[in-house]
């Protein structure tokens, strides 16, 4: 007991840095440049164009989201690895408590990116691969969500780390087809005609990256604690 008022005053002190880091992320978001969608079409308006421009800011928040959900879900994956192994509960509680963050994070993702796609081009989804596997990727988090809270205890813990084992796959898959499938409303990250070509905008995107991570790790250690205590 003694060394828990210490524990809770470090955790504090982060939970402390992530709300300030967060601020300062979303601050250099509405104050950085937008991202430069690339050469502008002939037949946009002026206010058009600009609203195509300023739509982009969104993508400082959609990266980092994507980037929190795979994390989440790669901890999922290697909690489930631990927890086959050793049978130790915790790999357990680690693995449902960051499967329910990354859902989370996947959903916001996933809605991030369809508000991006209106303002840049006028639709909220289309069923391009990088959509559709992002989609899957969520939809597979949802479903091992949905079997952990419809199983017995005695067996749960094994066949939720055997289907999230499993499920992680979809991750590999998500990010692959970015690569191999790019999107019209994704910016060119070279800088050649249009994308990243500011230090603001890699510094502003970091920042963001930075900011969601820290607020992935406090997430994660207040879930775990109720986990724990609902054990």
């Amino acid at each position: 007991m003694d060394g828990l008022p210490v524990n809770m005053n470090k955790r504090n002190i982060f939970y402390l840095i992530t709300a300030v880091v967060l601020i300062a992320a979303t601050y250099m978001v509405f104050t950085s440049p937008a991202i430069n969608p690339g050469e502008r079409p002939t037949l946009l308006s002026d206010d058009e164009w600009q609203n195509r421009v300023q739509s982009y800011r969104v993508f400082y928040f959609h990266v980092p989201l994507a980037w929190v959900s795979y994390l989440a879900f790669f901890l999922v994956f290697i909690a489930s690895i631990r927890y086959l192994q050793t049978s130790h509960v915790k790999w357990d509680v680690y693995a449902a408590s960051s499967a329910e963050i990354g859902a989370v994070f996947c959903a916001l993702n996933l809605l991030s990116g369809m508000l991006w796609a209106k303002g840049a081009w006028g639709i909220y989804w289309d069923w391009t691969p990088r959509l559709t596997f992002q989609l899957i990727l969520f939809l597979l988090y949802v479903s091992y969500i949905t079997l952990r809270r419809a199983m017995e205890s005695e067996s749960r813990a094994r066949s939720s780390a055997v289907f999230g084992i499993i499920a992680f796959a979809a991750v590999p898959m998500s990010y692959l087809s970015i690569k191999l499938w790019p999107p019209l409303y994704h910016p060119d990250l070279t800088g050649e005609g249009g994308g990243i070509d500011s230090p603001i905008i890699v510094y502003t995107l970091l920042i963001n990256i930075l900011a969601y991570t820290l607020l992935y790790l406090s997430l994660l250690t207040i879930r775990m604690d109720n986990e724990r205590a609902l054990s």
